[in-house]
């Protein structure tokens, strides 16, 4: 936003949390958090490198938002903001997952300000979810219009007295998703990739600020959230499981019809799942021994 520079991209996976400027941005979030607890991957575009250094990046996008910025007072601290550059991404991690709740599940904050006679400079990004980091859902949105991207609305609101609720659309501003839209019960994972190619020439990246969760799961309900679905695939799938000693355990795969698979497991396990789709990746908290569970 306004912030000319270049940076050659490349994608890292883990964070060192070394060389921190940023004060009590400084402690990684630890889980259960409404706030993203980890910046799964990410890789920075050309054009601005404003907050991407190692002393601001990645605290900036873990905490809450940046409480200076204002409908018409964008946030200016690298400690709280970070841009894309062009054509960039940044993958956060939620723990609990957000969840499929009645309404819109999470906002996503960019650094949109309104000026002039209500005018809105935004900087649009594409928003996608996952469940496992493979597999992406990407929200529906126009290229013309922006309609369905993130980045259209300024954070905060006018008028409002006291601490803002970052979980209510209303008063945090932002642009909020629902899960429904995409037809997933719950994400681990969102993705923000700047989409500022779109736009005019004055925009030059996408600032990611942060993002919330409004509806998750219990830190314990990856469960009961899979025991609704079945696992398609035409070919049997190949499935292991492991006790969190690291034991491998015995996981029984039950044909249900013809491309329709669930299995059966007695402990507590991480389990491996690969189909003809793809390959994943799931930890099972709370089984019950003889319980038949769908995936």
């Amino acid at each position: 936003m306004g912030r000319k520079g270049a940076y050659a991209g490349c994608l890292i996976v883990g964070m060192l949390w070394s060389q921190c400027a940023c004060d009590v941005r400084c402690t990684p979030i630890a889980p259960p958090s409404l706030w993203p607890v980890r910046v799964h991957s990410y890789q920075f575009g050309s054009s601005q490198a404003f907050g991407q250094s190692p002393a601001y990046f990645p605290y900036n996008v873990l905490g809450a938002i940046c409480t200076t910025a204002t409908p018409t007072n964008p946030c200016a601290d690298p400690c709280q903001v970070v841009s894309l550059g062009k054509g960039g991404f940044i993958v956060l991690e939620f723990d609990p997952p957000i969840a499929d709740g009645h309404g819109v599940d999470f906002i996503v904050f960019e650094n949109a300000f309104r000026y002039g006679n209500g005018q809105v400079f935004d900087e649009w990004m594409i928003v996608s979810v996952s469940q496992d980091g493979i597999l992406w859902q990407t929200f529906p949105y126009d290229s013309i219009t922006g309609e369905g991207l993130a980045g259209r609305t300024p954070t905060g609101c006018t008028g409002c007295s006291g601490p803002i609720d970052w979980q209510d659309p209303s008063q945090a501003g932002g642009d909020a998703f629902d899960l429904a839209t995409v037809g997933l019960s719950w994400a681990r994972y969102v993705r923000v990739t700047d989409a500022t190619h779109w736009q005019p020439s004055n925009r030059l990246s996408a600032d990611l600020d942060g993002v919330v969760a409004i509806h998750q799961l219990h830190s314990a309900g990856l469960l009961a959230l899979s025991s609704g679905f079945l696992l398609t695939s035409q070919a049997p799938p190949v499935v292991r499981a492991w006790s969190f000693s690291g034991q491998e355990v015995e996981v029984e795969l039950i044909r249900l019809d013809d491309d329709k698979w669930t299995i059966r497991i007695a402990i507590p396990a991480v389990v491996q799942i690969q189909t003809d789709k793809g390959a994943y990746l799931h930890k099972v908290l709370v089984p019950h021994p003889g319980t038949l569970m769908a995936w």
